[in-house]
């Protein structure tokens, strides 16, 4: 009897001293899990702090070489005209404006490497602009189009809106010709309408067939909903001649737009949305 009450009084002693043992060894666990954990987080506080800033890298290397290219002419059918390929004005930045040879070469010089824009204009023929033309090193080719500002005119124009389908019916009127043209329409909320690109919402190009003086153009009412045109608000057109294969186009470096210069003087009308 005494050595089963020895016996138990052991495995009880026993017993607590093991749970004791294994308590203190998960305390002092979770205490250096703690601060390790606590650690971390005071050398990464101390990694974000912000220092003062060093000083300006130099600027990268600085290089000299040419801008080269050809001039192409167009006149009003997209035909390559060959001759007055010196004629043709182009600018380079502030630079002074310069010619090309007869065959359309053009060269400037120890150009210095950064971004630039090139111009091109001649009398009879649309300017045109090379946007953010960026030059390195070496000689870098860039070819300019320009095309000639149609010598057509339209004759009339009228704008309606239509009583059997949801459109405006428009229609234009021009001399005859025995070759292909092309006219081009701009479409607003403003009587500004203009081929300029903060005086137009939209726009189609429109093919006048061979021997035509008369052609009937239908602006679907979607499109001027989808302009923000209402149904029952005014809406105004500008009606220009235009060049086939537009080569003088070129895109607005701020708004992304397109230019269209190669035009001659509009007919303006307006007309209800459906």
């Amino acid at each position: 009897m005494e050595m089963t009450d020895s016996l138990i009084t052991c495995l009880i002693c026993g017993w607590y001293i093991h749970f004791r043992n294994q308590t203190l060894f998960t305390m002092q666990k979770t205490n250096i899990h703690f601060i390790l954990v606590f650690g971390f987080f005071l050398f990464a506080a101390s990694c974000a702090k912000e220092g003062p800033n060093g000083p300006t890298g130099p600027a990268g290397p600085s290089y000299t070489g040419n801008i080269s290219g050809h001039v192409s002419l167009y006149d009003q059918y997209g035909s390559p005209v060959l001759t007055g390929l010196n004629k043709v004005q182009i600018t380079l930045g502030t630079t002074p404006s310069i010619y090309p040879d007869a065959t359309g070469l053009y060269s400037y010089t120890s150009i210095v490497t950064g971004n630039y824009i090139i111009t091109a204009a001649d009398t009879g023929y649309a300017p045109t602009v090379l946007n953010t033309v960026q030059f390195v090193s070496g000689t870098l080719y860039r070819d300019i189009k320009l095309s000639a500002i149609p010598g057509f005119a339209i004759t009339g124009f009228t704008a309606a809106q239509s009583s059997v389908t949801a459109n405006d019916s428009l229609v234009i009127n021009v001399n005859a010709d025995t070759r292909i043209r092309r006219c081009i329409l701009f479409v607003n909320s403003a009587s500004t309408v203009s081929n300029d690109i903060s005086n137009h919402l939209f726009g189609y190009i429109i093919d006048i067939p061979a021997n035509n003086t008369t052609v009937t153009v239908s602006v679907p009412a979607q499109d001027l909903y989808n302009a923000n045109i209402t149904s029952g608000r005014k809406v105004y057109y500008a009606v220009y001649s235009y060049v086939v294969n537009d080569a003088s186009v070129y895109e607005d470096f701020t708004t992304g737009k397109k230019v269209y210069n190669a035009v001659s003087n509009p007919l303006i009308d307006s007309a209800i949305a459906p």
